[in-house]
């Protein structure tokens, strides 16, 4: 087992060769019949049915039958067909009627009988009418002997050539050994014994009547050589008679039609026969393979009714051989051969005379044995050494183009040269050789496969899990699908179906639903959250108003129906905490470090061209990861910042408290004191934004938030010139610019004089309750913005000390040339400010 599992390929290529060898060795029944249906097929495309031949044949046929009764027929009749063709000088005359026996006529036996007992009484003494009577006895005899006629036809022909047969495995008898005798003259005189050969042989032979075999030109056997399938494909060209070799039928003919003598035929047994310088190969078996002209019809035919009614000319079978056969149905049995399943034996006999003359035979190459020997081992070498390295494409062309070599070689050789190798082994070796590779390697693949995904199951399962904590969840299900199924994995997988959900990829989280349907349905509630998230995935539309600040009733992040939480990025959505001009504000949490966080969120396709879109986007996220970097205890800290489904978030610091635009209003004002620390410190903070290079550009109360401890934070930091530069675009200006300083206004760069300008109109509005700019409409506006100077602060507040005027006029100032150049500038003269006011009252409280 060791070896069969460090070496598969050896040990499948030696065994299946080892294997093939002992096959090819003894053989294989079912192989053969393939090995002789191949031959078939090869012999009809060897066959030349358009050939020309010397070959006649007469047909005892069913027409002859019909119009000369039923068979046996009176030899006179033979007789009569024999003179018939005689008359035409043919070269010579097969009769293929196996005459052993003869003819049965009760009136020739009862004529025989009286004449008998004639001569016995002694009346043919008697002088006058006796001998007369007796010559009438003997000249009616000679009327009613059929056979006599017969024979002495074919005596005045003398080119007949007589059928006869040998019995196998028969003892010998008295007879047997007289004829022995008789046929020394039909035998071959000159025939050598090869090594290895065999040489059919008999015991008992069945000869003509002697009346026919006395007078005809030869006689030869005519028994047949049937392959295993029952096809005949060879003649078995001598026989072994008690040392005799007796031709067969077609042989003899073939040698009458060329002249040759018994002294001018040579044969080696299991090697050749030569009729004079016509060398035939034979088989070790002593065997001609027959190269057959065609299918039946091949050769030219007579009806033997036709001939013997002078229908047929005579001079058409001059200088030919005419074979007298039958071929009616019931009086022979058809014989399968290659090319016809039911060719009559006649035509048989013709196929093999014309393959004789015209030495077309089939050879079977001494040296077929040891190449196949060869080859299979060849091939099994191969099938080792040479398949297993190649990969399957160049594996599968080799084991094409290895078969095309060896068919197309195979059919070349036979085709065009007559020589049969056997192949047939060589094919199933290759073919089952090849298919086992390709077994084994499929195996080989498989196990190592199980062996691969066994061992990676464990790290597809975290990679899942880490793909999911990152939000990547498409990822996360590619690799948990990897992962056999099992209760943990079935958590997971509800779990990954759920942030699906949360993130209202409702399809997703179907699938994954589905998915773990599909081994266990009853698991959980996966079956009605399936047909839930199909329902709301049909009915809920994210329309331009999605998340983007302009839909109006319930919230649709929130009112997704499927009863669980939605998510932002890695987000878990509490609540709406409010919304503004681009988007939502939610109250969200982290579940990584359960931090509490606000996420305010963006929609940039509304208003906007795809491209516009697009850029508006890019500097988005350039601004919120600027803004990121900030960290002061007067700014908001931003956590992240991300995109989900054409939704931009920033997760930033959830701030307890409110914005100071609650106490813009005169009745609502802040103590001035507080006031003027506020503003210090965002004044701070800008300062140090404006070092990092950073301008908020919308310094407002809105976006200045007060802690319940006490503390500000500045908002929005980078919001707000994604904010602008998307109303500018569309030409639109959302809100009133109370805020906005002149250069932001003329559309100049701005940089951190900009914010001073806005915190100074803050400051005037904190401390009066009242815009230091205000107009009918936006026009007006602008105007007194870039124009016209702010209204004395006192006369709205006359508390405000003459020193925070001076500030504010100083940060209102058209000009940024002349205004703070530096944000901790105006926070040092508030806080100085602050400072006396501290002390004044500090003084006044001791008073």
């Amino acid at each position: 087992m060791t070896i069969i599992k460090k070496h598969p390929f050896i040990v499948w290529g030696a065994g299946i060769t080892l294997l093939f060898l002992i096959f090819f060795s003894t053989g294989i029944k079912f192989l053969d019949s393939l090995e002789f249906k191949l031959y078939d097929v090869m012999m009809r495309m060897r066959a030349e049915p358009e050939a020309s031949s010397d070959i006649v044949m007469v047909e005892i046929d069913d027409d002859s039958i019909d119009k000369l009764g039923r068979w046996p027929w009176p030899r006179s009749l033979l007789a009569n067909a024999i003179k018939k063709i005689s008359e035409g000088n043919p070269k010579v005359i097969g009769l293929n009627l196996l005459l052993s026996e003869p003819e049965e006529s009760s009136g020739l036996k009862e004529l025989k009988q009286l004449k008998s007992i004639f001569v016995e009484s002694g009346l043919n003494q008697l002088s006058g009418k006796g001998g007369d009577f007796l010559n009438k006895l003997n000249d009616a005899e000679t009327r009613l002997d059929n056979d006599k006629k017969l024979s002495d036809a074919v005596k005045e022909s003398g080119k007949v050539i007589l059928p006869t047969f040998f019995k196998e495995g028969q003892t010998t008898s008295e007879d047997a050994i007289e004829n022995n005798k008789s046929i020394i003259n039909q035998s071959l005189p000159v025939v050598k014994a090869a090594p290895g050969s065999s040489c059919p042989k008999a015991n008992e032979i069945v000869l003509p009547i002697p009346g026919l075999f006395n007078v005809a030109k030869g006689i030869g056997h005519i028994n047949l050589g049937y392959d295993p399938d029952g096809t005949v494909r060879r003649e078995r060209v001598l026989y072994d008679y008690r040392g005799l070799f007796i031709p067969s039928y077609t042989l003899r003919i073939a040698a009458s039609y060329l002249n040759i003598s018994f002294d001018n035929i040579k044969a080696e047994v299991g090697t050749y026969i030569s009729l004079g310088s016509l060398e035939l190969p034979l088989t070790t078996n002593t065997e001609l393979l027959i190269n057959f002209k065609g299918a039946r019809g091949s050769f030219k035919s007579y009806s033997f009714f036709d001939v013997i009614n002078d229908k047929i000319k005579s001079e058409l079978f001059k200088n030919k051989i005419v074979l007298i056969a039958p071929s009616a149905a019931g009086i022979f049995n058809p014989l399968s051969t290659p090319t016809d399943s039911t060719m009559p034996v006649g035509e048989f006999s013709a196929h093999t005379i014309w393959s004789i003359l015209n030495n077309k035979n089939i050879k079977e190459p001494d040296w077929s044995g040891t190449f196949g020997f060869l080859m299979i081992l060849a091939i099994g070498a191969i099938i080792t050494f040479i398949f297993p390295r190649f990969k399957a494409r160049l594996a599968g062309m080799s084991f094409i183009g290895l078969f095309i070599v060896l068919f197309g070689g195979s059919m070349y050789l036979f085709v065009s040269k007559g020589l049969w190798v056997g192949s047939t082994y060589l094919y199933i070796h290759l073919i089952f050789g090849y298919i086992g590779v390709l077994s084994i390697k499929y195996f080989i693949t498989e196990v190592k496969k199980e062996k691969v995904e066994g061992e990676s199951a464990e790290t597809n399962r975290m990679l899942g899990i880490q793909f999911q904590a990152q939000g990547m969840l498409d990822m996360a299900f590619d690799k948990f699908r990897s992962v056999p199924v099992d209760a943990k994995m079935k958590d997971l997988l509800y779990n990954l179906a759920l942030d699906f959900e949360r993130k209202r990829q409702f399809n997703k989280a179907a699938s994954v639903f589905e998915h773990i349907e599909s081994y266990d349905p009853k698991f959980k509630d996966v079956s009605d959250r399936k047909k839930k998230l199909m329902q709301a995935s049909d009915t809920m539309v994210f329309g331009e108003g999605f998340l983007g600040g302009t839909s109006s009733g319930a919230d649709p992040l929130l009112a997704t129906g499927t009863g669980t939480k939605p998510t932002l990025g890695r987000y878990e959505i509490v609540k709406q905490l409010g919304k503004g001009a681009m988007g939502i504000v939610y109250l969200g949490q982290d579940p990584r470090i359960n931090r509490t966080t606000a996420i305010k969120t963006f929609r940039f396709t509304q208003d906007l061209t795809p491209e516009e879109a697009e850029q508006t986007k890019i500097k988005f996220f350039r601004e919120a990861e600027s803004a990121g970097t900030l960290s002061h205890p007067h700014i908001v800290t931003i956590y992240d910042a991300g995109e989900e489904q054409e939704l931009a978030y920033i997760a930033m610091e959830f701030l307890e408290g409110e914005d100071l635009q609650k106490y813009t209003k005169p009745e609502t004002l802040l103590p001035l004191r507080k006031v003027i620390g506020y503003v210090a410190d965002v004044a701070d903070a800008l300062d140090y934004a404006h070092q990092k290079g950073i301008v908020h550009r919308d310094i407002k109360p809105a976006n200045i938030m007060l802690l319940k401890s006490g503390i500000v934070k500045i908002t929005d930091f980078g919001i707000a010139r994604i904010t602008a530069s998307s109303q500018t675009q569309t030409g639109v200006v959302k809100g009133t610019p109370y805020y906005m300083s002149p250069e932001q206004i003329s559309g100049q760069k701005v940089d951190g004089r900009s914010d001073i300008f806005s915190v100074g109109v803050m400051l005037y509005q904190m401390v009066t309750g009242k815009v230091p700019f205000f107009g009918e409409g936006i026009p007006q506006l602008m105007h007194q913005i870039m124009h016209v100077a702010p209204p004395d602060p006192k006369q709205f507040n006359p508390k405000i000390p003459n020193a925070v005027v001076t500030i504010i006029n100083k940060s209102l100032e058209k000009d940024r040339e002349k205004r703070y150049q530096k944000a901790s500038m105006m926070a040092a003269h508030l806080r100085e400010v602050g400072q006396k006011m501290d002390l004044a009252a500090a003084a006044k409280t001791k008073q």
